[in-house]
């Protein structure tokens, strides 16, 4: 219990202190990278650069540089089908650049208390292959889902000495205009091409909001599902280490 109390004190006491205490006049520029973004199925490395071009605005671009990780858990669900064999690729990409143009409060920027409006693109893209051992063949599923977004951002940039900082954007909320398509090929004896369309169909119903408006179409050897043109909610969330000069 009296970890929790010390932990609540820095966090309450010492971190707001130390925050609006550091000015970074003669600093304007930061680069960092986003922790989470390593320890997740995130498909991504976050990188992340700022400039304040003046005390209370700076202009700050996050980029996420595609690495290969596991589909989350949430994505691999709405469109896996059930498979029989073993799963020899199952990789996960995304790629992402998001522009904020930020406003801070303290008039020491760029830490303190934030608010920021900003445009973001997202494209992400999945592969997994599932071999039978049994017999000569193999289902392949290849997706991409990209998009365009605008919103709003609340965020709070501690000072962590002189030239660090901890960059917390815990609330942002956009209008995503996104677009997408899946296909699945197999090679399998076992599957028939007529069957894997009405199985492809019955995976992509489910799919809250927009599973109805989805149709799985053969085109040749392939069972291709196109999402149309959406606009959708979307909620952002990032944490970021910065290094400032």
């Amino acid at each position: 219990m009296k970890y929790t109390f010390f932990a609540l004190f820095i966090v309450l006491v010492i971190l707001p202190k130390v925050a609006f205490s550091q000015d970074f006049s003669d600093q304007k520029f930061s680069v960092g990278f986003a922790p989470l973004s390593l320890i997740t199925p995130s498909g991504k490395v976050g990188l992340h650069a700022e400039w304040a071009y003046a005390a209370n605005k700076s202009l700050s671009l996050a980029v996420g540089v595609p690495r290969s990780t596991r589909p989350p858990g949430w994505l691999l669900n709405s469109v896996s089908i059930a498979e029989n064999g073993s799963v020899t690729t199952n990789e996960f990409y995304n790629f992402g650049m998001l522009l904020e143009h930020r406003f801070y409060f303290s008039q020491k920027a760029p830490a303190g208390f934030y608010l920021a409006p900003y445009l973001r693109y997202n494209k992400m893209w999945l592969d997994r292959i599932t071999e039978n051992p049994e017999k000569t063949g193999a289902t392949t599923m290849r997706g991409t889902l990209y998009g365009f977004g605008l919103g709003g951002a609340v965020g709070w940039q501690i000072a962590l000495g002189e030239h660090f900082t901890l960059d917390a954007t815990f609330a942002a909320i956009d209008l995503k205009w996104m677009r997408g398509n899946v296909s699945y090929t197999s090679t399998d004896p076992d599957n028939d091409i007529y069957e894997l369309r009405d199985e492809v169909q019955a995976v992509v119903e489910d799919i809250p909001i927009i599973g109805k408006k989805l149709s799985a179409q053969i085109d040749g050897e392939e069972v291709k599902v196109r999402t149309p043109g959406m606009v959708l909610p979307a909620y952002r969330f990032s944490l970021t280490v910065n290094y400032v000069f």
